[in-house]
């Protein structure tokens, strides 16, 4: 939520932690645009970390991993992209999806971005624009687009 690139350090410094590597990839790319996946930034399931329903049957937690679909982040290869990149961003602005945050910015995120990011693009729409109803990311698709077209 916070979109200041000065976190970026940090955020890579969290996905050393198995725990935390997925979120923290996820904040990444939410800041940078970067696609950890796409973009060859993905490192492997770490050895021994273990998440979600087990295959023992004494183990009574059958919740699923809220993060099973995120990307597992490369530290070092983000890190290397980081310093490729960092002076694209600068400290005290806040990006969305490599962006400055913008009223048109995130009209073009809820038009063309992951379900996620629009969820984030609908927040900060309504931060910018306080007349505004916060936009419903959870309506059928075909009400987003009419709404989106009006």
């Amino acid at each position: 939520m916070v979109g200041d690139p000065v976190v970026i350090p940090w955020l890579i410094e969290l996905m050393t932690n198995p725990e935390l590597a997925r979120v923290a990839g996820e904040s990444f790319s939410m800041i940078t645009g970067v696609d950890i996946a796409y973009d060859d930034l993905e490192g492997e399931w770490p050895d021994g970390f273990e998440t979600g329903p087990t295959e023992n049957p004494q183990d009574e937690d059958v919740a699923m991993d809220p993060d099973e679909d995120l990307a597992w982040p490369e530290p070092d290869l983000i890190q290397s992209w980081w310093q490729e990149n960092s002076k694209h961003f600068h400290p005290g602005t806040r990006y969305l999806c490599g962006q400055p945050i913008s009223v048109e910015h995130c009209q073009k995120v809820l038009r063309d971005g992951y379900q996620r990011q629009r969820r984030a693009a609908a927040l900060e729409l309504a931060l910018l624009q306080t007349d505004a109803p916060l936009f419903n990311t959870r309506a059928p698709g075909f009400l987003q687009q009419k709404w989106l077209a009006e």
